[in-house]
Order: structure tokens, then sequence, then C-alpha cells
């Protein structure tokens, strides 16, 4: 809606002004805010970019949708996170490369929330299915970590499929249906492939997209 209502102005402009030219801030409008602000690309989701810092979130967001948490992975501290506008379908978490303030550097963006509002240009959402994920692979299998632990379902890599190419930055986190824990065969702490999980009749679906900084 944002987007449509500012159309008028950005015609008038263009009319008047060379046609080369950059276009300047129009009334509080960026030209990084006109971009569909519920995509994800390898450079940010939505209106957060991988070039961020955390004062800078400051100035986009305000300091209000802003909340920093405690990261554990296998039961031990990693270090400090940032939710933006957290508990909502537009929540995103920002992973730091730093350890402490001031953070500087964004390592990763993540997306988990089960409305959430992003996607990719081809479609990967919250909610994509494994089947889903392996034709726009290019119809390649790929590899994840079984099912069952702190990592359980994550995907390893895309084994030089399409999205290796087409989205280097993206990795995520499958989930079962609970139906699923007695498959002894699928859980635990090592590398399955996307055929054999399909071939148990289960497809899971992206429960977490992130997307890391490969600059």
């Amino acid at each position: 809606m944002k987007r449509l209502l500012y159309l008028p102005l950005l015609f008038l402009f263009s009319c008047t002004n060379n046609s080369t030219q950059k276009l300047p801030t129009i009334a509080g409008l960026s030209e990084s805010d006109l971009k569909n602000s519920s995509e994800i690309t390898c450079w940010g989701i939505g209106e957060i970019e991988l070039e961020d810092s955390y004062a800078f979130l400051v100035e986009k967001v305000g300091e209000e949708n802003l909340k920093q948490d405690s990261l554990f992975e296998e039961g031990g501290f990693q270090g400090m996170v940032t939710s933006i506008w957290k508990g909502s379908a537009k929540e995103i978490l920002v992973h730091w490369k730093e350890k402490k303030a001031p953070y500087t550097t964004i390592e990763a963006l993540e997306i988990a929330h089960p409305s959430s509002v992003y996607h990719f240009v081809n479609g990967i959402k919250i909610g994509t299915t494994l089947s889903e994920l392996v034709k726009l692979n290019g119809g390649k299998d790929f590899s994840l970590w079984g099912f069952g632990w702190d990592h359980g379902g994550r995907i390893k890599d895309f084994d030089s499929g399409s999205l290796s190419g087409d989205l280097p930055c993206f990795n995520g986190v499958l989930a079962l249906p609970d139906s699923a824990i007695k498959d002894k065969e699928l859980m635990g702490d090592r590398l399955i492939k996307a055929s054999t999980i399909l071939l148990s009749k289960y497809d899971p679906a992206l429960v977490n997209i992130r997307v890391k900084n490969v600059g």
C-alpha cells in the first residue's frame, strides 16, 4: 500500500527530470524503501539489510522495536542476538559477528515466525516443503542433518543444484511431523539425503530461513 501511494509522486518526478538522474528521497521515501518490503534477497530481508549496523537499525525501525536476546546452542551460551518486531509476522532475528557491543557487522538474518510475511522471489518461504525445494534445486538431491537435536533438519548445502547458484546465501531448517519421531533412520546427528526422507513418505516443511552474509 505504501508503494502505491507514492507512485504518482515518482511519475511526476520522472517527467520533470533527466531519466538518468538518481531518485532522491521523496517525502521521506528513499530508493531502498521502494523495494518489496516482504522480499528476501541475498542482501537482506525486507527493509533490513545485511550491511546494517545496530546503530543504523535504531534509525530505521526505532529502538522500541529492537530487543536483545541470549542465544543458546547445544546447551551453551553463544552470544547476543537482536530481535526486530519480536512476536509479529514481521519478526527478523539478527546474528552479529561481534560477541559484545558495539554491534556493527551482521553475520546472518533469520526468520521463524509461522506466519512470516517474507519470501524469496521464487516463492520459498516459511512452510515451503522439502519436495518443493528439490524441484527448485533443479530436481537435484541435497543433504540435511538428521532430526531430533539442536541442528536437526538444517540444510547442509544444495550439492551444486540450482539453489546453490541462485541463492548462495540461503539456508534453512525443516521440521518433520510428530508422527515421524518413531522413524530412527531420520533422527540424530548425521547427514540424510532429501530423497531418503521423501521415500519415507514424509515431506517436512521449512520452519526457519536464514540468509548469511556472503560478501
